[in-house]
């Protein structure tokens, strides 16, 4: 009898979350935001990182298409940028994953290690 309460609880939280794709080093991987209510959900000031599969990409163009402000090139070919767009970090990433994705070889939020806001 418990291990159903239990299982029902944790379906009655999932439910109130959010389960997001990101690519990281070409392979989705799911992430899932403690609720769609949650600040953390609606985080734009911490940005996200990107990485693309080539080095002719032209960086000033793909922050142009989507708003974002180049913050940081990172030396592992990463680059962090901050989301200027109207959506939030989550969405973005969404938006993003999907229409760039031939170019685009990992994307994810700036949250650091364990995918948590800091």
């Amino acid at each position: 009898m418990k291990k159903i309460s239990i299982l029902a609880l944790l379906l009655i939280s999932y439910s109130f979350g959010e389960v997001i794709t990101i690519v990281d080093n070409g392979i989705e991987r799911k992430i899932y935001i403690n609720s769609k209510n949650d600040p953390r959900s609606v985080i734009r000031e911490k940005g996200i990182i990107v990485s693309f599969k080539s080095n002719d990409i032209d960086i000033s163009n793909f922050a142009s298409k989507y708003k974002l402000k180049l913050k940081k090139r990172l030396s592992a070919g990463y680059y962090i940028f901050i989301n200027n767009s109207k959506y939030t970090d989550i969405d973005l990433i969404k938006k993003i994953s999907k229409e760039s994705k031939d170019i685009v070889k990992t994307i994810r939020p700036n949250w650091g290690l364990g995918m948590i806001p800091r």
